[in-house]
């Protein structure tokens, strides 16, 4: 059953939105659990303090005290993996919403049942994945085992290749080679940089002249024979993966 969150401090927009999901729900056959909150500050005690799990949440951004954007980047840092979708009036935050990896950013009152319904299914598409797909790799005789989505960049070190995330500052080590890495991993939004660097296109969060930066301040260079594909591949990967319905 997924677990999904709605959180806005006007009670009407509460009861429109949840509408529109338990339809979608319906609609689609699937079986789900919906809370709503009006405030972040109850939302985030829920979560963080009362780990409660999230798949998809449902988030206002001009709310009192905390707002929607403080709220997703807190859950973020707490270690929440829910899929965030934004539903609000304002506009001025949709640059934002890359920076805390949400599914869309849409517009109260602008978008139709069917567009709903598409990020809708975006979105449970998403957490079906994180639940499917596990890296797994041995070193040393000791295997592990990581979800993709937590997994910002691969580099190459001699005969070992580090794997960077987001569960620790250590990377895991195994052995292997980077071209055949590429080669598996290239349906699953990894692209080549750099002779040394293997990149999850989701952490990229901007470019430099030769290099880029990663959501969580990393700097990679970019080899020049990699910089047109580079962008090209960002491009594609935002048009495929992000919808904004102004």
């Amino acid at each position: 059953m997924l677990q999904v969150v709605l959180c806005d401090d006007n009670p009407m927009d509460i009861k429109a939105c949840a509408g529109k999901i338990r339809a979608c729900a319906k609609k689609n056959q699937m079986e789900i659990q919906l809370s709503c909150f009006t405030s972040a500050e109850a939302l985030l005690c829920e979560i963080c303090e009362f780990k409660r799990h999230v798949d998809i949440l449902y988030l206002d951004i001009i709310m009192d005290k905390t707002n929607g954007m403080e709220a997703a980047q807190a859950l973020r840092d707490s270690g929440s993996y829910a899929q965030i979708v934004f539903l609000t009036n304002c506009p001025d935050y949709m640059a934002q919403a890359f920076d805390v990896h949400a599914v869309q950013y849409l517009l109260k009152g602008r978008i139709t049942d069917s567009q709903f319904e598409q990020v809708f299914l975006r979105a449970v598409k998403q957490v079906n994945r994180q639940k499917e797909e596990l890296f797994i790799c041995e070193f040393n005789s000791v295997m592990t085992s990581i979800p993709f989505r937590c997994i910002t960049f691969f580099e190459v070190m001699n005969r070992e290749i580090l794997l960077h995330h987001m569960e620790s500052k250590d990377p895991i080590r195994f052995y292997g080679i980077m071209g055949q890495l590429e080669a598996d991993l290239a349906s699953k939004d990894f692209l080549r940089i750099h002779r040394s660097y293997l990149v999850h296109l989701p952490y990229i969060a901007k470019f430099g002249k030769r290099m880029l930066v990663l959501k969580n301040k990393t700097e990679l260079p970019i080899g020049g024979i990699y910089m047109d594909k580079v962008k090209r591949a960002f491009s594609d990967y935002i048009s495929r993966n992000y919808i904004y319905y102004p």
